[in-house]
């Protein structure tokens, strides 16, 4: 259940779709999340496209409670992807029991029927009000979706990052995202247990942002 201390070896999540979806607000809010608020060590990379709007986009994170040694991402455990231009790109960077999340709206093809998805966008045009609220919608399906994330601390890193002028309809998004993941979605993923992982001698690496070259 969300909220509850977990012990990470390794986790990768992508988080990914187009320019002007907000995909690396969307990483730097769960960054600093799970970074200030539940004491992980995290990691950010990201990458985007030569257009402002309309190129590719991605923001990667690993999350672990041990020193993170290697930065970026290799194999998913979680893909969030906002456009079929990300599924088609990352889908095969998923680990089997990876979980691919999709924007049900504008993802029409995936590789499997194996999947967890919302309609995003619709959501934040139609009951928020806001179509840029899609990927702060979507981090709160995350939120839910990630047994170890707190949602309390989510909202506080909302709160910190974004005006005051806009922070009311996005935790109003965020909150609307969790709703319907709760709703929809079933129970929490499962984290792999940690028994077992080998402890390299890893240098600390606390949240930074890494540009990703490829």
């Amino acid at each position: 259940m969300n909220g509850k201390d977990t012990v990470l070896a390794r986790y990768e999540i992508r988080l990914s779709g187009l320019g002007g979806q907000g995909i690396l607000t969307m990483g730097r809010l769960l960054g600093q999340a799970l970074a200030l608020y539940h004491d992980y060590h995290v990691t950010q990379t990201q990458s985007y496209g030569p257009e402002a709007r309309g190129g590719a986009s991605r923001a990667d994170l690993v999350v672990s409670s041990e020193p993170i040694s290697y930065p970026k991402t290799e194999y998913l455990d979680l893909l969030v992807a906002l456009s079929q231009e990300a599924v088609a790109s990352y889908a095969h960077y998923l680990k089997p029991r990876g979980t691919l999340v999709i924007d049900t709206e504008l993802v029409r093809q995936t590789p499997s029927n194996v999947f967890l998805g919302l309609p995003f966008t619709a959501l934040a045009r139609d009951t928020v009000g806001v179509p840029q609220a899609t990927n702060v919608v979507a981090l709160g399906a995350v939120t839910w979706l990630l047994p170890f994330a707190k949602p309390e601390a989510v909202r506080k890193s909302l709160k910190a990052s974004l005006p005051e002028k806009i922070r009311a309809v996005n935790l109003r998004a965020f909150n609307l995202g969790y709703t319907e993941a709760k709703k929809r979605l079933g129970e929490p993923m499962t984290i792999p247990d940690v028994a077992g992982a080998d402890g390299q001698d890893e240098e600390r690496m606390d949240l930074c942002n890494v540009m990703a070259d490829d």
